[in-house]
């Protein structure tokens, strides 16, 4: 009788931890929750309707591969989960992360609603999750364990991270982004290259109340945009004219895009200026980085100094295309904008992506952007100009390197 009473008790003991593992953690009374994603549909996509990026120290010139998957499985009765796997670069800094936006335009939003974030990881290292804003990324460390763990971290563990200025404290007021990642900032000593893998799931914000509430977007125009590429067959074969040329190995980085040759189409049958910017070797297809910068009204004594290599140059518009690869196309800052309002972060005006097109040319080493004639407000004949390749995170080089390509 004694066994059979033991056997009871810990077949409710077993039920009760069960119960735990695969209900919804509440701290105190009724708690509101945002599923931010649980996966379960498959895709990529969160809630906000933006997809999930990879972004990795590859970026900034480093040597880390990784890839970013919904796999099947996961926690109790979970059927998918966001898998991150690669190779973590050796060095002193090397990271790869799982990030997306919690707004379906890349607006900031409040979460003042909110206290913290809950989340299911299986990991055997180090990880930081968080969330950011203003561009300043406020995370919380993740300990490395055995199998899949519920994880709940309150805003209050929140500290930022980097250079940042004195005094500054998390404010739930205005954040655009959400990430889990490897440890962001660099060791003391170069680390050794190292196979990764993480996998997350159902991850909400929650806080007092009751119900369900999607966090409120401020009013600010968002920056963030998903293009498709455009198919190679709707991209002009014939009529393309070099305007100007650059030294390869002249970028900032060897491992990023450094661009050898830039030619265009200035005015297509289909009313769009071309662009095509041949690079030293093949683009992987992970991102896109391109900014077009042109003196549209034939002074080359006013507008703002290019921030690139070239910061002889002053242009009025600019076209950016910084991107990387989701399941739709490309998302990130994609449009045309002013000189002024390119100084102040703003990388698109209120034509949205402006009607872009833009492709990754594996065959010819290139990337090439589609400008329609009249976003581009031109006034001058000829019009100076000049294109910037890099990664979706960072310049890296110009051309021309000096002085001005010209465009007629």
């Amino acid at each position: 009788m004694d066994r059979m009473l033991k056997f009871a008790v810990k077949a409710v003991v077993v039920l009760l931890l069960t119960l735990m593992l695969s209900a919804p953690l509440v701290s105190g009374g009724e708690t509101k929750t945002w599923v931010l994603d649980d996966f379960e549909d498959g895709d990529l996509k969160a809630a906000a309707g933006l997809s999930w990026f990879l972004l990795a120290d590859d970026l900034m010139g480093g040597a880390t591969e990784a890839r970013l998957e919904v796999r099947p499985g996961g926690p109790s009765a979970s059927r998918h989960a966001l898998g991150l796997a690669g190779r973590l670069g050796a060095g002193k800094r090397s990271f790869a992360g799982a990030w997306t936006s919690l707004d379906r335009t890349g607006r900031s939003v409040d979460l003042s609603a909110f206290e913290g974030i809950r989340l299911r990881v299986k990991t055997q290292r180090p990880l930081q999750v968080g969330l950011r804003g203003s561009f300043i990324n406020y995370m919380a460390d993740i300990e490395p364990g055995a199998g899949w763990r519920l994880v709940e971290i309150p805003f209050a563990r929140l500290t930022p991270l980097g250079k940042v200025p004195e005094g500054t404290r998390w404010n739930p007021g205005k954040i655009e982004n959400f990430g889990i990642t490897t440890p962001q900032m660099p060791s003391a000593e170069d680390r050794p290259a190292e196979d990764f893998a993480v996998e997350v799931d159902d991850i909400v914000l929650y806080g007092p109340g009751k119900g369900s509430a999607a966090p409120k977007a401020l009013q600010s125009p968002g920056t963030t945009f998903v293009l498709p590429f455009t198919p190679k067959a709707e991209i002009p074969s014939k009529g393309w004219i070099e305007l100007a040329t650059d030294p390869a190995g002249d970028g900032r980085q060897p491992s990023l895009p450094d661009a050898t040759r830039l030619e265009a189409i200035p005015a297509s049958a289909d009313g769009f200026l071309w662009l095509r910017v041949t690079l030293r070797e093949p683009p992987h297809g992970r991102w896109m980085g391109v900014n077009a910068v042109l003196d549209v009204d034939g002074d080359p004594a006013n507008g703002q100094p290019w921030w690139g290599a070239n910061t002889a140059f002053k242009f009025d518009r600019i076209v950016s295309v910084w991107c990387l690869s989701v399941e739709d196309g490309c998302e990130g800052m994609i449009g045309v904008a002013d000189a002024d309002q390119a100084t102040t972060g703003v990388l698109s005006d209120d034509n949205g992506s402006a009607g872009l097109k833009i492709a990754i040319d594996k065959e010819r080493r290139a990337f090439v952007v589609g400008v329609p004639r009249d976003v581009l407000h031109l006034k001058a004949d000829p019009v100076r100009m000049l294109v910037a390749v890099g990664s979706a995170l960072s310049f890296n080089d110009d051309v021309p390197g000096e002085g001005a390509a010209t465009l007629r």
